[in-house]
Formats: C-alpha cells, structure tokens, sequence
C-alpha cells in the first residue's frame, strides 16, 4: 500500500552480470522493512503461502533458521508492483540492484531517488559514499558490516549460505537507512541547488547507463589472440635489442634495475631529474621521454612500455572478461567516480583505450558490430572549447565557431598577428597548446614543456593570447575570484564544485594554484559531462519510443557508441547527430561527428 519504498537486493557477487539473486528487502519507512528471501542452500517453502506471509521485519528474531521462498513464486508477485510507475522506488546504487532484478526477468520502473547519487551531487569531492560509511557520518550510526556475516579471505562464503534469520536483519537495516537517507537529502539537494540536475539528469541517466551495460560490447577474440602474439614477438625482440646495450640480463619492468643500467652503467644525465622517495632517479615515462635524445635505448623502453601496457591491460586481459552467457564483454560505468560529473569506466575501463597510437587504433578494431549490423561513433566536436566560448562570451571564439573556422588555426592567426592562410603547422600547433591548455590554467613553464619554446617565448604567447582573447581571460578572474567568496563554482547545469581550500589562508602555494586551475576547469570539463548526459538520456528515450532496436554500448567522454541494425542505420545516424547538437543550446553551436563501421576503429 505504500506509495515509495525502498529496493535492496542481496546477491551472490558484486558483479550485478554474474549475482545471483539471494533476497529482496523492501524498506516503506523509517524503522520499517521486510525482507524477502528467495535463494539459498535450504529447501524452498510452500509456495502458495503470500509473500506477506513469509517477509520478515526488523523485529523479528527468529531462532532458527528459515527456508527461502520459491524463486519463480516471489518474482510472479514482484513484477506487477516494480513495474508500477505510480509507485516511487529509492535505492542507495540502484544501479547494481536493478540491473540484478533485471536479469532475474523483473523490470524496475519509477526509480526516483538513489541516495548515492544525492550524496555525490551534494559532496562531489567526498570518497566514501558507500552506505554504511555515510549512516556513521550523518547518523552516528555503526551498521553491520556485510564481512560480519561472509567472513574474509579463503574462508569467505556467499549470500546464500548465510542464516535467513541474520541476512534479515542485515538487508532490512540497509533498507530502512536508504530510506532515511532518502529523507535527509531530498531537502540539501533543493537547498544547494542542485534539485533539477538530479531529477531530470542524473537519476534518468541510471536506467540508461544499466541498458549500455546489459547489452554490453562484442569483441574479435580471434583478432586479439593474433594481436597477442604479435605483441609478445615484439617485446621479445625490443627485451633483446634492450639487454644488448646495457650488457647484461634486465628485468625492464623494474624501476630499480632500469635507473641503474641507465644512469649507473649507461651514463646517461640525471641534472635536474626528479628522485623517488628511496632517492633513485625517478624512471616515470615523462622522465624518460625528456631523454629521448640522450641515448638510442630510450625510445625502446618507451615502446617495450606501451606495448606491455596495452597488450596486459586490454589484449590479453579482455577476452578473460568475456561473460559466460552473453558472450560479450560488460564495463561498470560510476556516475559518482569523479568530480567534475565526468562517467568513470571500470571491470574494464573501456574509456582509456589509447586513439592517438596505431596500436592503440588496433585495440578498437577488435570491438565489432554482429554481423548484421554496424557501430556508429558520434563524438562531439572540440565541445569544451565551445563551452569556453559560450561561458566566456568571448568574440574571437564566438566568431570562429560561428564561421566554420578550424579553431586552432584561427587562434594562431590572432597570436601570430598573420591572415588565417598564412597559419604553419607549428603556428597551428602554437594555437592548439593554447587552447587546450588554458582552460586547464597552463603555465610558461607547461607550454615551454609541450613545445620549441623558450619560458620567455611561452610567457609572450600567453600574454598574447589574452590580449586577444580578453573574455577568457576576465573569465579565469572572475572563477578565482567566484571560488573564494563562494567557496564553489558550479557548471551551465548547475553542478557544483567545492573549493574550501580557496577559503582558507593556506600558506601551500602549490595547493592554491592547483585549486585555482580546478576551478578554472570544472565549468568547462563539468558543462560538457551534463551535456552527453542529457543526450544519452533523450537518445535512449527515442530509440525506445520510435521501437527501434539500435541501443548504445559505449560512452567515452566526450563520444557514444551505438550497435545498430544495418536496417536502421540511415534512421539513427541522423537521429543520433540531432539528439546531441541538440541536447543544450550553446551561443557556439556544438558540432557532432558521425561515423559508421564494422567495428570502432572504423567508425572513428
């Protein structure tokens, strides 16, 4: 009868894909929660007993254990109620427990609340959003940790071999204080103004980012294992070349063994380089590559580097995550892993897949379409340089965007003072540093880092681009300033950032401009995270209203992936490219690229 309550599953493994379903609490209001257990080791009961009939509340202490209720029975009476949109659902990572009751066949429908998602909006910068951590820090407190009850280590067991009588107690406590987390945001989230974000952004992005997962993306096994020895060819033959100038046997991976053969046995300089914490030089990828010159062997190690991390990380590791029924391989995305509203990717991260490197290219060659169909990539554009442009108003950006212009080149022509045809590659890239770098509070000392120039040559060119583009830089001041006497800066949708570092009379320098150049980023880099959120909520919504098949299988910041029947393609390219111009309307109109391809590298 109750018209919101709480959903709390208990599974078998963090993994929604792989859980199996143990119990289902079911929270309706503050000291007041039921649970209903439907799988474990003991024999199911009758199952023409009711549901109500067999839930057990908070209060009750049985002494012996009690058997579950018929998986298909309990399920039968669930569906009609989950599905009820009339009736609002709260959760605390609705994700994972829709995404179990999805594949145990019961669709979830009125998700309105999901109290970690709040608690990210309302403390962005907070790393302990799990429940029990934020009932001690709200509440004062101390739930039942779930190792109370499983155990740890070669001795853990499952959900399900769990007494029914302490899984009761255990799922009904988390119920009842999702619920009164519920009614202890709902209010801050109005208060800091972030009400409309999360009601018509972040909570609609749930059931979408649980579709991407669900369908998940289809790998070339064949293509990686040949990818996979040819790596290993590779290595083999760089470890050799490698040894064969330091003289001796070398384990590469070893920062110890790497930083003497270079700098004991090889000689190479070590003026100005940094020292770890043990006071060896540091051998960090950037170190190195400030020595390319130095000596033929670094470039190889640089390669051997790159070449271990892409074949560990994704060519060998991937075909591993293949799910055993689906056949495919299913990421995590974290709408509360980052700061800035950004998705996070993980169990893989399929957002970090280097595109810049032909091996890196070859990697998303091996994530395919099924015969039949295509993916189509649709990135935007230079979209947090529009951002910029938009927030800042500016008229050199505004009309470079507005003309169609290649906005480096048009950034050159102003710092250089020469006609936009008379732009060089080097000017361009002069224009590209900059652009890229400002709205990440780039210093003299960055620029020279990045390019040929001098930090006197960096420090002119910084100075001439805020001469001619003087609303980016009014804009950087008025953030600075905005972040002090605020504590925060917040997004074109009104996400927020806290800065109390800003605030206080730190003596760090460092952390202050550090700070500094975080709020110099997080309307920019936050703005463009809301807008492919809203456009991945209003693309979802049309595929599902227009009955087409085609759904999305990638979000990768700044680009989505879609799997589409060859059938629909001219339909949903369009139409995607529509839906994401379209999602927020900037003075600097955003601009989608639209690809379509066998597999990712060619719809790139």
């Amino acid at each position: 009868s109750a018209n919101a309550y709480v959903v709390d599953v208990e599974t078998t493994d963090t993994n929604p894909m792989l859980a199996q379903l143990v119990g289902i609490a079911i929270g309706v209001g503050q000291g007041e929660a039921y649970y209903v257990p439907v799988f474990s080791e003991q024999s199911p009961v009758n199952s023409n007993q009711t549901i109500g009939q067999l839930a057990f509340d908070t209060k009750t202490t049985p002494d012996t254990r009690h058997p579950s209720l018929d998986r298909n029975h309990v399920l039968a009476k669930l569906k009609p109620i989950f599905a009820d949109t009339s009736i609002a659902k709260y959760a605390h990572n609705a994700k994972y427990d829709l995404t179990v009751l999805a594949e145990a066949g019961v669709e979830t429908r009125g998700l309105t609340f999901d109290s970690i998602i709040a608690a990210h909006l309302i403390e962005p910068s907070s790393q302990s959003l799990g429940l029990k951590n934020l009932v001690y820090t709200k509440f004062g407190v101390e739930m039942t940790e779930i190792e109370a009850l499983i155990g740890k280590g070669k001795n853990q067991i499952s959900m399900d071999q769990v007494d029914v009588a302490q899984a009761s107690r255990y799922a009904c406590a988390d119920a009842d204080y999702t619920f009164r987390l519920v009614e202890h945001y709902q209010p801050q989230l109005a208060q800091q103004g972030v009400a409309d974000l999360f009601k018509n952004v972040e909570m609609p992005l749930v059931p979408v980012l649980m579709e991407i997962e669900r369908t998940g993306v289809l790998l070339d096994l064949d293509f990686l294992r040949a990818m996979s020895g040819d790596l290993t060819r590779r290595l083999l033959e760089l470890e050799k070349q490698i040894q064969a100038m330091v003289g001796a046997p070398l384990n590469i991976a070893s920062p110890q063994q790497l930083a003497d053969a270079l700098f004991n046995k090889l000689r190479l300089p070590t003026a100005g380089l940094p020292k770890t914490s043990t006071g060896k030089i540091s051998t960090a990828a950037d170190i190195l590559d400030s020595l390319r010159g130095a000596h033929p062997i670094i470039p190889l190690i640089l390669e051997h580097r790159e070449l271990s991390k892409l074949k560990g990380t994704y060519v060998d590791a991937l075909p591993a995550l293949v799910h055993p029924r689906t056949r495919r391989v299913h990421t995590n995305y974290n709408q509360t892993g980052t700061v800035t509203g950004r998705v996070s990717s993980s169990n893989p991260n399929l957002q970090n897949i280097p595109i810049r490197t032909e091996l890196g290219r070859q990697v998303r060659r091996a994530f395919i379409a099924p015969r039949g169909s295509k993916l189509i990539s649709a990135d935007y554009s230079q979209v947090e340089l529009r951002i910029l442009a938009h927030i800042t108003r500016d008229p050199g950006l505004l009309d470079a965007f507005a003309h169609g212009e290649d906005i480096h080149a048009a950034t050159a022509a102003r710092l250089f003072n020469v006609p936009l045809d008379q732009v060089t590659s080097d000017m361009r890239r002069h224009g590209k540093t900059m652009n890229f770098g400002i709205a990440y509070g780039i210093t003299d000392y960055g620029i020279a880092a990045r390019t040929e120039l001098s930090q006197t040559e960096a420090r002119q060119l910084i100075s001439n681009y805020f001469t001619q583009f003087a609303g980016v830089k009014a804009y950087i001041e008025n953030t600075k300033r905005e972040a002090r006497e605020r504590g925060y800066v917040q997004t074109l949708l009104g996400r927020r950032r806290y800065f109390p570092e800003l605030q206080n009379a730190t003596r760090n320098v460092a952390a202050r401009n550090s700070a500094e150049r975080e709020a110099i980023n997080m309307p920019i880099q936050g703005s463009a995270a809301d807008i492919i959120k809203i456009a991945m909520v209003h693309l979802h919504r049309e595929l599902h209203t227009r009955n087409l098949n085609a759904r999305m299988i990638l979000q990768v910041h700044d680009e989505l992936v879609i799997e589409c029947p060859d059938a629909e393609t001219k339909t949903v390219a369009p139409l995607v490219r529509e839906i994401m111009e379209n999602a927020y309307i900037l003075e600097s109109k955003l601009k989608v690229d639209v690809a379509v391809g066998q597999n990712w590298d060619e719809a790139k």
